[in-house]
């Protein structure tokens, strides 16, 4: 009987994501370092549904790129710290200030501009300052603070600096520059003045990567992304999995038409797959509009029914053709999976990723639109 429901979804498993969440606390730590959950980009495309279940089971810090993704997260009720680590224009200071986000300062206009509106409105705000080590991105080079900034925000009543922060630029491929890195960073923490003057605040690095290769830069937080859902920031999925992080995302699509091709026929746009013999394929409900990479044509497998099977021909806009011949009684309606685990198959993340030269985020990201089940 044919299945009901929709065409194309994205399964959530809350599990799973609980799962990862208290092991990367457990080890975190180990290393006296609290994790701090990175959900940027509606969670790495997971959807902002799950950042308030991970309040729920004790994640109380989260970052996002921008003041937008902060207040998205106050309206669904999220209590937690929202730290914002991608910058921000004068305009935003007021839902800065209205939604309770803390602030990163990357440059010398943020830092004015919100010194002076904190001022105007009589309130104390913390925020993060961030130093650039060799990103080239966001951040202050050393050279550039002058000698006493940290006098100046010590005297500001408005400004309570809350945490000193740099990122690194390929800790997942370049472990030289990434000690590099770290090694700036610390000097530039050691230049502080130790005596008391400045108030406690949080010293972070680590991103993903940093965290599960570098287990002496976790300092006092750990701004965990990709790992917290179970895939791993370097494209080899053995680094997760001898973590024992499990994959949170699938997605599931359905048999919409089933037919049988002759020989030398030739499937899809711009011909550029023809059967070798008579083959029967299946039409599913996925495509580049729905975040499926145009460029895994002929390089993609899917499950159907626990088994792999290929894609054929160029992946449209809103669907592709797969072979199904080695599949007997394959029905119309029939689940198929593109990404996560069916008995002892899986398709991962990083597959996808291997298969069309990008990165895991990317592919994660690429998901974003797709409707979300979260199962329980």
């Amino acid at each position: 009987m044919e299945n009901t429901g929709s065409h194309l979804w994205m399964e959530i498993d809350t599990q799973a994501l609980q799962h990862n969440l208290l092991t990367l606390q457990k080890e975190a730590g180990r290393s006296n370092s609290e994790v701090m959950g990175v959900v940027k980009a509606d969670a790495y495309g997971h959807g902002i549904e799950v950042v308030k279940l991970l309040f729920d089971w004790g994640l109380k810090r989260v970052g996002v790129a921008t003041v937008e993704e902060g207040c998205n997260l106050r309206k669904v009720d999220f209590r937690g710290e929202i730290l914002v680590l991608g910058g921000f224009f004068s305009e935003e200071i007021d839902s800065i200030l209205d939604n309770h986000l803390v602030p990163v300062v990357s440059c010398f206009e943020e830092g004015r501009s919100l010194a002076e509106k904190v001022g105007q409105r009589g309130e104390t705000v913390k925020f993060h300052l961030k130093i650039d080590t060799g990103m080239g991105r966001g951040g202050f080079l050393e050279r550039d603070l002058p000698a006493d900034w940290w006098r100046r925000v010590n005297q500001n009543p408005f400004l309570s600096l809350a945490g000193i922060m740099t990122h690194f630029s390929c800790a997942e491929s370049d472990r030289e520059y990434t000690e590099s890195q770290f090694g700036q960073f610390l000097t530039f923490l050691n230049h502080l003045p130790q005596d008391g003057t400045l108030p406690p605040f949080l010293r972070h690095c680590s991103n993903s990567a940093a965290f599960l290769l570098f287990p002496e830069m976790r300092l006092d937080l750990s701004r965990l992304g990709i790992a917290l859902f179970g895939v791993s920031p370097t494209g080899d999925a053995r680094l997760v999995v001898d973590c024992s992080l499990r994959p949170v995302m699938a997605i599931k699509t359905r048999i919409k038409n089933i037919k049988t091709l002759p020989a030398n026929f030739r499937v899809g746009y711009g011909s550029t797959f023809v059967t070798s013999r008579e083959t029967k394929v299946a039409v599913v409900s996925l495509g580049y509009a729905q975040g499926l990479f145009r460029s895994l044509s002929n390089r993609l497998e899917v499950l159907v029914r626990g088994k792999r099977v290929p894609a054929l021909g160029t992946i449209s806009m809103d669907q592709m053709v797969i072979d199904v011949s080695g599949i007997e009684g394959v029905k119309r309606g029939e689940v198929v999976t593109v990404l996560g685990r069916e008995g002892e198959e899986e398709i991962r993340v990083e597959e996808l990723a291997h298969r069309c030269g990008t990165i895991p985020h990317e592919i994660l990201c690429s998901f974003r639109r797709i409707t979300k089940k979260i199962c329980r």
